[in-house]
């Protein structure tokens, strides 16, 4: 799954950073312990939108948060329609299942990436709502006046 030889070979990876809508090229050295550096995470696992063999690997506590920084990527394959929470990082993967340079370009990635901004994440135990930031501040405010008028109009 991970380069495991004590002279990691140092390959090309991609970034996607939604928090600075930003995907670029970066070196990976090999060492799984980097990815938590990278994408930011405590923990994080291993999803694979594409045919050709690359690995997402994503946070996978991103949509544990009460907010985070969201995108989409347009898939190989349709059972991968989400939104995703936090950096991820593409990788390749051999037969073996270690991590080798990936094969996606970075103009593709590009053109399938939309970013969706900050957004906050409710969960009702019944599963996740993902609300635009601006948007749910918004809601929030509303509550607020609400709540003021009425207590407002309680007091008279």
């Amino acid at each position: 799954m991970f380069n495991k030889t004590l002279e990691r070979k140092v390959m090309r990876a991609i970034l996607i950073n939604p928090m600075q809508e930003s995907i670029r090229h970066i070196s990976y050295d090999g060492d799984y312990k980097s990815i938590y550096r990278i994408i930011q995470c405590t923990m994080f696992e291993a999803v694979y939108p594409f045919d050709n063999g690359d690995t997402l690997w994503i946070d996978e506590e991103g949509l544990l948060k009460e907010s985070n920084y969201a995108f989409n990527l347009k898939a190989d394959n349709p059972k991968f329609n989400q939104t995703i929470m936090g950096s991820a990082l593409i990788l390749g993967t051999d037969a073996e299942g270690e991590s080798i340079e990936c094969k996606s370009k970075l103009d593709d990635i590009k053109s399938r990436v939309t970013f969706q901004g900050k957004v906050a994440i409710e969960n009702d135990g019944q599963g996740f709502t993902i609300t635009p930031w601006h948007i749910y501040q918004a809601n929030l405010e509303e509550a607020r006046l609400l709540l003021e008028k009425l207590k407002t109009e309680g007091s008279a």
